[in-house]
């Protein structure tokens, strides 16, 4: 969640490189999290699902994360570290199970 607020409050700034950076992070810590850190995830996910800045999160990923078009899935693919066989549907698809927004889980 962190990691979203922080790509969200690089979204004006000249210099991309720190959303590039944020975004790139998101991935990387959904493709490390292992299947008990996953649990625990969805498991937040239901007990604070209308807490607001788990909406807040939830809202961030539907407005840059949910598609290829948008602009945190740009940046991710903007870094200088970015590889075409990343898995980014599978990503958005975690990212929206995580924190599908407006108070209600997947």
């Amino acid at each position: 969640m962190m990691k979203l607020f922080a790509f969200r409050d690089r979204l004006d700034d000249a210099d991309k490189e720190f959303g590039r950076y944020h975004a790139l992070d998101l991935y990387s810590i959904l493709a490390t999290t292992s299947e008990m850190e996953w649990r625990e995830a969805l498991g937040f996910r239901d007990q604070r699902a209308d807490d607001p800045y788990v909406i807040g999160a939830g809202d961030l990923v539907s407005k840059h994360f949910s598609a290829l078009d948008r602009l945190g899935m740009i940046r991710l693919r903007e870094s200088r570290y970015y590889r075409p066989e990343l898995q980014l549907a599978e990503f958005m698809s975690a990212l929206h199970e995580v924190f599908p927004g407006k108070g209600k889980s997947s």
